[in-house]
């Protein structure tokens, strides 16, 4: 097994994937990295880091710059997180951010390519201005 390379910025996405903004916020998250490189940002396990297992919450701790991405106004990801103490040193939502409605239930692949890309636009201009 090869050893994980830290980057630079933790991402955590709420990617619910049971709505629109669910699942535009992973797909742009997946953009970013695609962008940025691995080294520079990686993603985070959400469920991983709320189950406790010990090598995810190791890794998130050593990670300088964390950023974080939520689809709705329900803010799921940010208010997990602060559960355990974690606090993003930026923080993106969808709907109070961008003005990207949410569809409701079930809607997941109502987003287009060009949001996507919009919101990746939008977290790289994040992740770079704090950095």
């Amino acid at each position: 097994m090869e050893k994980a390379t830290l980057p630079q910025v933790g991402l955590f996405a709420c990617f619910s994937g049971g709505s629109n903004t669910g699942t535009l916020t992973g797909m742009a998250a997946l953009e970013v990295v695609r962008r940025l490189g691995g080294e520079r940002v990686g993603i985070c396990s959400l469920p991983a880091l709320l189950n406790q297992v010990p090598r995810q919450s190791a890794l998130v701790k050593k990670i300088g710059k964390i950023v974080v991405i939520d689809g709705c106004h329900n803010q799921c990801a940010r208010k997990l997180l602060a559960g355990f103490g974690i606090e993003p040193d930026v923080y993106l939502n969808l709907e109070e951010d961008l003005g990207i409605a949410k569809s409701g239930p079930f809607t997941s692949l109502e987003f287009t390519e060009q949001q996507v890309q919009a919101v990746a636009d939008a977290l790289v201009a994040a992740i770079g201005a704090g950095t």
